[in-house]
């Protein structure tokens, strides 16, 4: 007997060809999809990751104060005035008058220009875009597959206007590129940019200087 393929098994390998071959489409859209969302993670864990970067640096190369091995409070020039440093105390509303604790530049320091004088501070990435190549997986440092990024950060000051009154704080104006002044809050802006992705982050710094560490106690 001459075996042959009946007219109902030939029916069903073309329904099931007609429901892989329209299947087709959707499987590479999604394919397309997930690219797109794995490129946007990338860009976005990038851009977290330089702004973690970032804020690892002195709010303003006057910050710091080497003889003290400590950060201080800086007076600043356009902020808001009820935080100004007192020259008597060297504290400013809020501040803790007790030793050890945050207190504002004994030598009178000013918040500096947005500019690049090296890197010892926040301000000077502004404008100091870094490119990441993509690598295939295992061939160099980073897993950055699909594309090439950007990184470019931006660093301007932030208003910091507010309203003082007998009830806690009310109209506060914050502005987050007032970029011509110098104030109390520092916006941090990196974009990262490549494979149609312009993502962009942002977080702020402030003047606050930092308490310095408790002198060590022998053991009893």
């Amino acid at each position: 007997m001459r075996s042959a393929m009946s007219m109902l098994e030939l029916v069903f390998a073309i329904v099931v060809m007609g429901i892989a071959v329209m299947s087709l489409p959707l499987i590479l859209t999604q394919v397309q999809t997930n690219n797109t969302f794995s490129l946007q993670q990338e860009a976005i864990l990038a851009a977290k990751t330089k702004i973690g970067d970032i804020l690892t640096y002195e709010w303003d190369h006057n910050s710091y104060d080497a003889a003290a091995q400590r950060s201080f409070v800086l007076t600043a020039i356009n902020g808001d005035g009820d935080l100004n440093c007192s020259a008597t105390t060297f504290r400013r509303i809020g501040h803790v008058n007790a030793d050890y604790r945050r207190k504002c530049s004994l030598a009178g320091d000013t918040a500096s220009a947005i500019g690049t004088d090296g890197l010892d501070d926040i301000d000077d990435f502004n404008g100091q875009a870094t490119t990441i190549t993509a690598t295939l997986e295992g061939a160099g440092t980073l897993d950055y597959v699909f594309t090439a990024l950007t990184l470019t950060p931006t660093i301007t000051y932030a208003s910091d206007t507010a309203t003082y009154s007998n009830t806690p704080l009310n109209n506060f104006t914050f502005n987050p590129n007032n970029a011509n002044v110098r104030t109390n809050i520092k916006t941090i802006a990196v974009t990262a940019s490549g494979g149609n992705q312009n993502i962009t982050l942002r977080t702020f710094s402030c003047n606050i200087g930092e308490s310095s560490l408790l002198p060590s106690r022998p053991y009893l």
